[in-house]
Parts: structure tokens; C-alpha cells; sequence
């Protein structure tokens, strides 16, 4: 009988620790942050100059992180299939597995904009289709931790223009 009790500890007790590290390792994937600058903006020229930004922490050290818009329901985007979320920007966390980021300008012309191309590689925004206001999902992930983190980018009408 005690040999069974020996046996039966040699083989749930590992089962156990390897359990809890598991679980533990999943609970510090939710300490992974990310924030959004500014979290309100309007769509505007400006945008080129000081791009919407993304800072974040918790992720793995010297990982590759991608930074994604998730459209919300009924908002479309020129090149991306329905359900898929948009790759908005890259980073590379430090090695304490914090990173800092901004969206390129190409980015902001092709996702917040949605302009057209010319033939000489210009934007052409006569053939611009802003994505409308509204509440954006950013998220952060981590690949090869797979830790995630989001936030919120909203997006608000441009202000009234003076006279």
C-alpha cells in the first residue's frame, strides 16, 4: 500500500507543478499593456507628421510584436477580406519586453484614409474613403509568446470648419 501512495505522488505531484506553472504562465500573459496616443483623434493631414502611436509592455523579451485594427461590424477597408483585421504597424519589444511604436505613413494613407495610387506611386486623394468615426480595437501581440493586449483607438468627426 505505501509503495502505491509513493507511485501514485511520483506521478500526480509533477502533473501538478507542471499545471500551476502553466496557469501561472498564462496569468502574466494578461499583464501584457498596450496604449494608444493619442486614444481620440480626427482623420487629418496632420497624421502624416505625428502619427498615431503605441506603446506597450509585458510581452516577451526581443519578440516580434504586431499591432492590429479590429473594424468594427460593417466597416470595410480597400484590400482587406471581410473578417480579417488590418496589420496597422511592427515592433520589436526590448529586452525587458516593453516596445514603442507609430504607424508609418504609407499606413495611415492605405487604413485610416483608404486613398488611391497613382501611377507614379503618389497618393491620389481625390480617391480617398476615410473609415468613419467610431471606437477601433487595437491590439497588440506578441509572436512568440502570443501575449495580447488591447486598447481603444476612437476616431471622432473632424471639428466644424471656421468661416
Amino acid at each position: 500500500m505505501k509503495a502505491l501512495k509513493i507511485i501514485t505522488l511520483t506521478l500526480i505531484l509533477p502533473g501538478l507543478v507542471l499545471g500551476a506553472l502553466l496557469w501561472t504562465g498564462s496569468a502574466s500573459a494578461a499583464d501584457a499593456t498596450l496604449d494608444v496616443v493619442p486614444a481620440e483623434t480626427f482623420l487629418s493631414p496632420a497624421l502624416i507628421k505625428q502619427p498615431v502611436s503605441f506603446k506597450g509592455s509585458g510581452f516577451a523579451p526581443n519578440e516580434m510584436i504586431t499591432i492590429e485594427m479590429i473594424l468594427p461590424e460593417g466597416v470595410t477597408v480597400k484590400g482587406v477580406n471581410k473578417g480579417e483585421d488590418v496589420g496597422i504597424a511592427m515592433a520589436t519589444a526590448d529586452d525587458k519586453g516593453s516596445f514603442s511604436t507609430a504607424m508609418q505613413p504609407t499606413a495611415t494613407l492605405n487604413w485610416f484614409f483608404q486613398v488611391g495610387w497613382t501611377p507614379l506611386l503618389t497618393p491620389d486623394l481625390k480617391a480617398a474613403k476615410p473609415i468613419p468615426p467610431g471606437d477601433y480595437k487595437i491590439r497588440a501581440t506578441g509572436l512568440d509568446s502570443d501575449r495580447a493586449a488591447s486598447s481603444t483607438l476612437k476616431i471622432v468627426p473632424p471639428p466644424p470648419k471656421k468661416e
